[in-house]
């Protein structure tokens, strides 16, 4: 019968905004597979380190790395700190995401931007840097987290739907 974990031993696991939510719980599940996971946060050290320290607590390696993972430049510096203190990148979870809740009527271009800049093009600058890794060495596993407001109505807004559908459009192309 195959196992219901992976087998990640050997393997370096990154999560954006790995620090809380669903991100946290990536992370210690990756660990727990064997992965030694990199805790990608913005804001919250404190939280990353906390996840750093359960991953610790039961055995795994594990870092936190700051990066606001919609800006080229961190994205670069966030993955060469992963792989100079880790190795190269096998597992990617693009987990960040943004988006307050609003409607089309009072949504500002700031708010639109930021959302799209955090829920798309931060899932496109991470796969973008670790996908030739993955490609030379003909392994590599990228995650994407989406949303059923991709398809249809949400309740946070369009901007939230739209950042969603281009994730999809993105993990298809």
């Amino acid at each position: 019968m195959p196992a219901l974990s992976p087998d990640l031993n050997n393997r370096v696991a990154l999560v954006t905004r790995g620090s809380r939510g669903i991100g946290r719980a990536i992370a210690v599940s990756l660990a727990a597979a064997g992965a030694t996971v990199a805790v990608n946060y913005r804001q919250r050290e404190s939280e990353a380190a906390r996840v750093v320290s359960q991953i610790e607590s039961a055995g795994g390696r594990a870092i936190s790395v700051r990066a606001d993972v919609s800006v080229a430049d961190d994205v670069k510096l966030m993955i060469a700190e992963v792989e100079s203190r880790l190795g190269v990148v096998d597992v990617l979870v693009n987990n960040a995401g943004a988006g307050t809740f609003c409607d089309i009527d009072t949504l500002t271009e700031v708010e639109f931007d930021r959302t799209l800049a955090v829920n798309l093009k931060s899932a496109f600058l991470c796969t973008q840097a670790v996908l030739p890794g993955m490609r030379a060495r003909r392994w590599g596993r990228i995650v994407n987290l989406s949303s059923a407001a991709a398809r249809g109505g949400g309740l946070v807004g369009v901007h939230y739907n739209a950042s969603k559908a281009g994730l999809e459009g993105l993990t298809r192309g």
